[in-house]
């Protein structure tokens, strides 16, 4: 039905052709100049892997094209094209794991028609619309092994293990990363039912764009071209293929398609005509008072037409160019010149004295002053912003650097947890605040989650940490009505929400998505880490486990983790604490497979 549709518009288009060329057979004969282009763009693909159909145009793959374009009518062109690309996709779901990679090369031969009848001779843009026939080229690969040649193994957790999730010693699996590496040519590899199968195929491309034309030459080309092609095998996935390929999902009954979108620069062989030669006659001077501009703004004599400088202060002696009189040459206008007559000007400061030998010395003593001695003294007050107010956190507590707090799987399950690095120190606390009012109900609150020696610490304007107060506990064993500062003169804010009644442990629904970069063996080392934001690495089963953010909603947490992996940690994946410990999305009421943006819609 498609391809039919396809041959109608192309049989339309013949015929306006045709139409065309009888229409401008009174015209004069007009010579129509070729142009080539060089052009950009990204590819959505259409095929088997998340039964994508006809979405969004835009994707990740970048194709680049060349073409050249004939005009045959002031209305229709002919342009060959031709295309190169590698287009990547993959799908992650319950049902099946799949991916694959191609590159495509296409060469095609389009007809436009670019409604010129329409539109004036001295329009800007130029809309266009498109079809032809391509024949297009394709070898889709996959990546099934990892670096050491150990096949992938999917659990429905959203990771990827070195052992399969049924097998009976999957408790020891570890997880690893994929390498990117489309190694297993799919149809070599025999998941479909032959390898005889050709891998290029014809295809209909049919759009719209616009030319912007720059100048005469040059112009810019957006073009959205939709490639239908006859085949099914560009990803290598069909109805048939095996269950061992693509697991308990078959594929669609769909042919493969692919949607170009981009920009193009093109330069046009045209001949362009010179501009007509202005004569002129050579009748003497030009008398600059007959052009009709004879201001005159500084008033010193010279027009402003002829005035290279035309802002020399009143009564001030200038030459013909309206310049201010410099006797001595020593580029300091006579009337700021401390010394007119300067006997070698080339030796002259910038109030146009020579310099003499205790000046340049004295410059000299300036220059290699190490002490401030010579320095010039210049006082400025920078106070007038205010100072600084100091901010104020909650400890949880303070740990050697590079040891795991026992407490770590509690402190994850705090929104506003942070880690303050100190040297051979680090301190985990809870929130930030601009009052100490605010910092104690806060501590108030983490009591009565079960917290213990709490201390809220100020920061100072240097960026070290002063200790307010005392330990604070749930069973308030410090003593909470004796915290006095130190540091801090006694404020006359109440504390009504500490007292010395012990508190009970309470259980709260808040739950916590955090990142999982990924676990290693081996401690990562800091330095590759420094630009991930709100870094915590946990040691747990002999593993470092590197984890990134802290949200209070799924989405937020799925959004980072695709920043993350932008950023090259292609293994992230969102976990959930609650109530001091890790647990599954699903308990929480999400499915890490279907809500996932990485692994799938």
């Amino acid at each position: 039905m498609k391809a039919s549709i396809f041959a109608l518009l192309f049989s339309i288009i013949s015929t306006l052709v045709i139409s065309q060329e009888l229409n401008d057979s009174n015209t004069d004969e007009k010579a129509y100049s070729p142009t080539i282009g060089l052009g950009v763009g990204t590819i959505g693909f259409y095929g088997d892997l998340n039964d994508s159909d006809y979405g969004s145009p835009l994707g990740s793959n970048i194709g680049f094209n060349v073409y050249v374009i004939q005009p045959i009518s002031n209305s229709f062109n002919v342009k060959f094209n031709f295309m190169i690309s590698e287009i990547k996709a993959e799908e992650r779901s319950l049902a099946r794991n799949v991916n694959f990679a191609s590159d495509i090369r296409a060469g095609a031969l389009l007809l436009e028609y670019n409604f010129s009848k329409w539109l004036s001779e001295d329009r800007k843009i130029t809309p266009f619309i498109t079809a032809g026939v391509e024949s297009v080229e394709f070898n889709p690969k996959t990546d099934l092994e990892g670096f050491g040649g150990e096949r992938y193994n999917y659990w429905s957790d959203g990771t990827i293990r070195n052992i399969a999730e049924d097998a009976p010693n999957s408790n020891i699996a570890v997880i690893v990363q994929r390498d990117y590496s489309y190694e297993t040519d799919i149809r070599e590899a025999g998941f479909n039912p032959t390898r005889n199968y050709l891998e290029r195929t014809f295809a209909i491309p049919v759009g719209a764009g616009v030319t912007m034309h720059l100048n005469d030459n040059f112009d810019f080309r957006f073009e959205s071209i939709f490639h239908y092609t006859f085949t099914d095998y560009i990803d290598g996935i069909t109805p048939e293929t095996s269950s061992e390929y693509v697991g308990t999902k078959k594929g669609n009954s769909r042919n493969d398609h692919f949607w170009f979108n981009g920009i193009s620069l093109s330069y046009n062989f045209q001949k362009v005509e010179p501009a007509e030669k202005i004569e002129f006659f050579d009748d003497g001077p030009i008398d600059y008072s007959t052009l009709g501009n004879t201001g005159d703004y500084d008033r010193d004599g010279v027009i402003d037409l002829m005035d290279k400088c035309p802002d020399t202060p009143r009564d001030v002696e200038v030459d013909s160019l309206g310049c201010a009189i410099d006797s001595d040459k020593d580029g300091v206008p006579d009337y700021k010149d401390d010394e007119v007559n300067t006997e070698y000007p080339e030796f002259a400061n910038d109030k146009g004295v020579e310099l003499t030998d205790d000046m340049i010395y004295e410059s000299y003593l300036k220059y290699i002053d190490s002490t401030g001695a010579t320095a010039e003294i210049i006082e400025r007050n920078f106070r007038g912003r205010g100072a600084r107010k100091p901010t104020y956190k909650v400890q949880l507590g303070k740990y050697s650097s590079g040891d795991t707090p026992d407490e770590i799987g509690k402190f994850l399950n705090l929104s506003d947890l942070n880690k303050i690095d100190q040297e051979d120190q680090m301190i985990f606390a809870a929130g930030n605040f601009s009052s100490l009012a605010n910092a104690k109900k806060r501590r108030s609150q983490l009591i009565n989650q079960g917290f213990n020696n709490l201390i809220i610490i100020k920061k100072n304007l240097n960026g070290s940490y002063t200790e307010i107060g005392e330990a604070v506990s749930s069973d308030n064993s410090s003593g909470e009505t004796n915290i006095t500062s130190t540091t801090t003169p006694a404020s006359s804010e109440t504390n009504n929400t500490e007292t010395n009644t012990p508190k009970k442990v309470e259980e709260t629904n808040e739950v916590v998505f955090r990142v999982q970069l990924g676990a290693f063996r081996n401690k990562p080392t800091s330095e590759n880490y420094t630009q991930i934001p709100d870094l915590i690495v946990v040691e747990s089963g002999g593993f470092y486990r590197c984890m990134s953010g802290s949200f209070d909603n799924f989405a937020d947490a799925a959004a980072h983790k695709v920043k993350m992996g932008l950023e090259g940690y292609k293994g992230a994946f969102v976990v959930a604490y609650k109530n001091g410990k890790r647990v599954s999305l699903k308990s929480v009421g999400i499915n890490p497979i279907k809500s996932d943006p990485i692994i799938g819609k």
